[in-house]
């Protein structure tokens, strides 16, 4: 089973990796659901009922997020995220088994809403801010394709938010040049 949830581990690491990389939120969000799919599994094959369920969460709160441009997922988005994110914690209490537990039921209430965030900068800082409570979950729960993931998806987000800043070449070496002043 090890060998097993490595493998597709390491699947689920290489869609998160990916999904970082991507320009547009709804694409990013596609790549997150596929990722979590993986994750599901890769945690059920260790057992990690906890970190199973709450991508399980967030597969679901990736698949509606991907829908949020349509009328009525407009209309009702505030309720939406408020659903999505008491049903992360509401199933996360339920499969509680210590305070680890709590690690994943962070995580996934803060991608969750990083998905509705219409901009790609806020939505990858969020997303980033998630990632050290599924870094020290998955090290404890064994998933350790995860661990390196974890670690990769830290530098993965930081140059996806450096790469898409906006911040022109040629600006910037304009602002490292001094000033004559008047």
């Amino acid at each position: 089973m090890q060998i097993a949830s490595l493998i597709v581990g390491i699947g689920a690491v290489a869609l998160y990796l990916l999904c970082f990389q991507l320009k547009r939120a709804k694409a990013i969000i596609a790549c997150r659901f596929l990722s979590s799919i993986l994750y599901v599994l890769q945690y059920l094959l260790l057992f990690a009922l906890v970190g199973a369920a709450m991508d399980a969460s967030a597969a679901i709160a990736n698949g509606i997020a991907y829908k949020k441009d349509t009328p009525f997922v407009k209309r009702w988005r505030v309720p939406i995220v408020i659903l999505i994110n008491s049903m992360i914690v509401v199933v996360g209490l339920l499969l509680y088994e210590s305070p680890i537990s709590l690690l994943p039921i962070i995580a996934a209430v803060l991608e969750s809403t990083s998905n509705w965030m219409k901009n790609e900068k806020w939505l990858r800082i969020v997303s980033f801010i998630s990632v050290p409570f599924w870094l020290v979950y998955n090290a404890i729960c064994g998933a350790y394709a995860a661990v390196l993931g974890s670690a990769l998806a830290m530098v993965s987000i930081i140059s996806a938010l450096v790469r898409y800043s906006g911040i022109d070449k040629s600006e910037a070496e304009d602002e490292k040049l001094p000033r004559l002043s008047n």
